[in-house]
């Protein structure tokens, strides 16, 4: 199989993993969590009933992307190894294959401190290799920030996820705890795509980004109780932000995502989304891999940023 083949296999799947994780994002992990706030013993049956549907809805779709982001993983590992001998791909190749085989061992029931540690340690060296291959295929300035402040987000994670030692991740700087500056980062990194919208930024992406982000802040005065809580169940965030922070990041992510899909950059757009919707608390593997099968996809096919000046209009 050619390495062109392999990549418009990628593609295709990437989108559709994509479109499986929003909406299993939307009603297994926010709508399931935000129905304990309107469900009610009063609630008439048929609406009950409606909800109980599009939960396991959720649920199926929960369990078709799990495997599915493990084959797109598969194929990224194929695909990189296809363009050896360059070293960056080839470790890329490499860690990304290793954490696939944990992961086959972990899904298999073969769990254990030494497996869990193995398996942080290579989505650590993942992260090394993914920010090497933006700065190795020039993606630009923010393309290599987003990547960047993502993986560093992650790593502040794996500090006491996978490694057993919560005492680093507590120690922090000035009282503020690692995995604090985790969360301050990955919101800096999605802000850090604003630059990115030069040139791509359409009309329809606008209203929709805005319409979301709107929605996002009135929840915050409608039901502000619910609001941490579902950020917390849905994606793992604490908000320690201002949450006007996470309303523009969520802001930017949309109409970045929009514009891109409309595009053309769908790949790159669908690695970006995947990494949105990624969690950072609940320990599985399903949800770390869809941020490291993000991060690849973008460092992987994010445009240069030579060939976006190009493109650009002035």
């Amino acid at each position: 199989m050619t390495t062109t083949a392999v990549t418009r296999i990628i593609s295709v799947l990437a989108v559709v993993l994509a479109a499986a994780v929003l909406i299993e994002t939307l009603l297994f992990r926010i709508f399931a969590r935000g129905g304990v706030y309107f469900i009610t013993e009063q609630t008439p049956a048929i609406i009950k009933n409606g909800y109980t549907s599009l939960v396991l809805s959720g649920n199926t779709l929960f369990n078709f992307a799990a495997p599915l982001t493990l084959l797109v993983l598969v194929l990224i590992v194929v695909v990189t190894w296809l363009r050896r001998p360059d070293p960056i791909y080839i470790a890329v190749s490499g860690t990304a294959g290793a954490v696939v085989i944990i992961g086959l061992l972990l899904m298999a029931d073969m769990s254990g401190a030494v497996l869990s540690t193995a398996y942080y340690t290579a989505s650590s060296l993942v992260l090394i290799a993914v920010v090497a291959l933006a700065i190795r295929r020039g993606v630009g300035v923010s393309a290599t920030a987003f990547v960047l402040l993502t993986g560093i987000s992650y790593l502040a994670i794996y500090s006491f996820k996978g490694f057993g030692s919560p005492e680093v991740a507590e120690a922090g700087i000035r009282s503020v705890s690692a995995y604090a500056l985790g969360e301050w980062m990955s919101v800096i990194a999605f802000l850090a795509l604003v630059p990115l919208l030069r040139g791509r930024l359409d009309r329809r992406a606008v209203v929709v980004a805005s319409v979301v982000s709107v929605l996002a802040l009135g929840m915050s005065f409608g039901r502000a109780d619910s609001v941490p809580l579902i950020a917390n169940w849905a994606f793992g965030l604490t908000l320690s932000l201002p949450y006007a922070l996470y309303a523009a990041a969520l802001w930017v992510v949309v109409a970045f995502v929009m514009s891109s899909f409309r595009r053309g950059d769908s790949t790159f757009a669908a690695g970006v989304l995947l990494i949105m919707l990624g969690h950072r608390s609940i320990p599985l593997t399903y949800f770390n891999d869809l941020v490291l099968v993000g991060l690849l996809l973008v460092a992987m096919y994010a445009r240069p940023a030579l060939q976006r000046r190009a493109e650009t209009p002035a």
